[in-house]
């Protein structure tokens, strides 16, 4: 028997595993949490081998819906007098959602791909951006799980930060949330998934029936335990901006630091910082996250575009991460969820799962504005961000130079939050003359 149906009968033996202990694995965490006051992944390592895994940690019970205070939950961003988590208001004012023509994102489509499906997901966010003062987005749920239900497994509470925090940063922007199959393994649900499964024959074999826009950009919070899969990387070429997270590497030691899919060359590789905010909203101070994934490909020869900036650390290897935002759990994004297996709370949580939406929906507004100048959509992100920091490095990013996640961040390109944080004003107001 040859390795690769080895692997397969492994990952179904994997998965059947996972499932049946999916519905402990949400209190199992939660009592983790409060028993211990440190944050924890949310799949637990007994279960988190399966193929795919979220990148995704739980820091505390943040409250039900409660009092609002400046327009939002009590615990947001500065209400209370210090920074207990981060809410919508302190994303869009820290990476600096509003420059000219961005328009909130408004006519780009978001396409947000999870696995496991999950029904509550429009529920969740209505409630969510009645708490936030965001207005409800045009909303799109597929469905190409197989029937395989994610409440309780982690997937869940994944896919309402995704869909919370890309929408956060792009409030007028069209969600298109997709739940893969989790027992794919890059092929058909996960190729048509990160499409944004647009109406075509091949989504028509899926059971997919209705029509939606495919997305102006693809959000993908998750990572492969299998490494790197070169065969794979043809799947990720998709002509538009395709972001990946990390990965926790650092502190699953375990998993590769050089997470797959997001070391791909089609990829935009996005790393973790902690951030703290003034009082005002604006970063007081921002440092690489210690857990964050980070590190040289194996497999990937160094893209032309991603040149010398620093990224010689590698070569001639691709270096990861490209860029990088919030994910620390001990700064935490509040995200709203309500179902039988977590009840009806906003939890703090963090992981490079929280940096690949915040950035997603910066790429959604970058593209609003281009198009509000005549420009094209981005047909890729990482690729242009390279020669920005050749031609002014400063000005289009902001420089993470501490931090260690086994490798230090340092002074321009560094591998745990590679070139850094995008400064969302002075980029996505410069970057209509770039290719």
């Amino acid at each position: 028997m040859n390795r690769r149906k080895l692997f397969f009968i492994a990952l179904v033996v994997l998965l059947v595993c996972q499932l049946g202990f999916a519905q402990m694995n949400a209190s199992r965490v939660i009592t983790k949490v409060q028993t211990t006051g440190k944050p924890a992944p949310v799949l637990p390592a007994a279960l988190a081998k399966g193929p795919m895994h979220p990148t995704i940690w739980l820091s505390n019970k943040l409250g039900a819906k409660g009092k609002l205070v400046a327009g939002e939950p009590s615990f947001c961003d500065y209400n209370t007098g210090y920074q207990i988590a981060v809410c919508a208001k302190g994303v869009q004012t820290a990476y600096g959602t509003n420059f000219p023509g961005a328009n909130k994102g408004a006519g780009m489509v978001i396409a947000i791909v999870d696995f496991f499906s999950y029904s509550l997901a429009w529920n969740n966010l209505h409630q969510f951006d009645l708490d936030m003062g965001l207005p409800d987005p045009t909303f799109y749920s597929i469905d190409v799980s197989g029937g395989n239900d994610g409440t309780g497994t982690g997937w869940d509470l994944e896919s309402m930060l995704d869909i919370e925090y890309a929408h956060s940063m792009a409030p007028l922007a069209t969600i298109v949330y997709v739940q893969g199959n989790p027992y794919s393994y890059g092929t058909d649900e996960e190729s048509i998934a990160a499409l944004g499964c647009p109406a075509s024959p091949s989504c028509a074999t899926l059971g997919v029936t209705q029509t939606f826009p495919g997305g102006d950009v693809v959000s993908n919070s998750w990572t492969f335990n299998a490494g790197e899969i070169p065969s794979l990387d043809p799947y990720w070429n998709l002509g538009k901006p395709l972001l990946f997270a990390s990965g926790d590497g650092s502190a699953w030691p375990y998993y590769s630091v050089t997470g797959y899919p997001c070391t791909s060359v089609y990829a935009t590789c996005v790393g973790g910082t902690s951030l703290y905010l003034n009082p005002n909203l604006t970063r007081n101070a921002e440092y690489g996250w210690a857990g964050a994934g980070g590190g040289c490909s194996n497999n990937f020869a160094i893209p032309s575009w991603q040149g010398n900036v620093g990224s010689g650390v590698c070569s001639p290897n691709r270096a990861a991460p490209d860029i990088a935002a919030i994910a620390d759990p001990n700064t935490p994004v509040a995200v709203w969820i309500c179902n039988y297996a977590w009840g009806c709370y906003y939890y703090g949580v963090g992981g490079t799962s929280v940096a690949t939406p915040v950035n997603s929906g910066l790429v959604a507004d970058i593209d609003a504005a281009r198009v509000s100048f005549g420009k094209a959509k981005l047909a890729s992100f990482a690729p242009p961000l390279y020669p920005a920091a050749t031609y002014n490095y400063n000005y289009y990013f902001f420089d993470v130079v501490s931090g260690y996640n086994g490798f230090y961040a340092g002074p321009q390109y560094d591998l745990i939050t590679g070139l850094g944080v995008p400064t969302g004003k002075d980029l996505g107001s410069r970057f209509f003359g770039l290719p």
